[in-house]
């Protein structure tokens, strides 16, 4: 049922993608407005308090459906409901799309915005930033980390990760607070190992050998030891990895080659990231089919 649901959910994707009021994430902000406006209190917005408290009604709203739900063709209705919310706000390719359009009509201050917009959210530390590394970075947050805890555990995961990715730029607004390093810290504890996944998602889907190789790399770097770093490790493996994963045989033979201009590495991390979505959807069904079998 679960890979049904993903397959639906990721079709209505595409196709909702069409309209320009799609994509625009006001579930989790409208939220947390209301939520400022029943509790107007600064010093709980500040204190890590405020976290599950955001967090415990969505998620226990989720499973309580989930639970009074009895008919199988409207828990897949619901799953794939509840997956569609979750995935984005907008497809990765809407957004390298625009900026391909601004490329190409020289719209620098576009290209500048669209850039930014795509840097925002977690990133690695200054040394692994790149904007090839925010794409891979933001393909994880808006489709593959929601589709692995989707498969771990149903709508209630997929909308654990799609808050708890969420969350800290909205605690953010209020500055460094308790409360936005508590929100980041969970999100971190949260994609650690989807995001190790996602990274070996894409060098299987690309120059695997690269990618192990930029991966192993990372493994001394000195880093931080505090949360906030074993946080930044996670998106630096994910977006040097799946980088890694751009490389190709030079024309010459002589060794790996990225893609020669921006627009074919634009294009190289659309195509990587759908290869790598067929891989995950294949071992969906592998464990699916398993599970079926298993069941008779």
């Amino acid at each position: 049922m679960l890979l049904i649901a993903t397959i639906c959910a990721l079709l209505l994707e595409r196709l909702l993608g069409q309209l320009n009021w799609w994509g625009r994430p006001v579930l989790l902000q409208t939220t947390v407005r209301g939520a400022r406006r029943l509790l107007p209190w600064p010093s709980l917005w500040a204190s890590p308090a405020v976290v599950p408290l955001l967090l415990l009604p969505p998620l226990a709203l989720t499973a309580l459906l989930e639970q009074r739900i009895e008919s199988p063709f409207v828990s897949l209705g619901f799953s794939a409901l509840v997956l569609l919310l979750c995935l984005g706000p907008r497809d990765l390719a809407d957004d390298v799309h625009a900026m391909l359009r601004a490329h190409a009509a020289g719209d620098d201050e576009t290209m500048r915005r669209l850039a930014r917009a795509l840097q925002r959210g977690p990133t690695p530390d200054a040394s692994h930033r790149s904007l090839t590394g925010a794409l891979f970075i933001q393909s994880h947050e808006r489709l593959f980390g929601i589709l692995l805890w989707f498969f771990v555990l149903g709508p209630l995961g997929a909308v654990a990760y799609r808050a708890a990715s969420r969350l800290p730029r909205l605690l953010h607004a209020d500055g460094d607070t308790l409360a936005a390093d508590f929100a980041d810290a969970l999100h971190g504890v949260l994609a650690w190992i989807p995001a190790r996944i996602t990274a070996l998602l894409f060098g299987l889907a690309g120059s695997l050998d690269d990618a192990l190789r930029a991966w192993s790399g990372l493994r001394f770097d000195p880093g931080s030891g505090d949360v906030a770093g074993w946080s930044r490790k996670t998106w630096a493996v994910l977006a040097e990895t799946a980088t890694g994963g751009l490389e190709t045989d030079g024309e010459d033979g002589g060794g790996p080659a990225l893609p020669p201009n921006f627009e074919a590495m634009l294009h190289e991390v659309l195509n990587l990231q759908n290869r790598a979505l067929l891989i995950l959807l294949a071992f969906f069904a592998f464990f699916a089919t398993g599970a079926w079998v298993s069941g008779f």
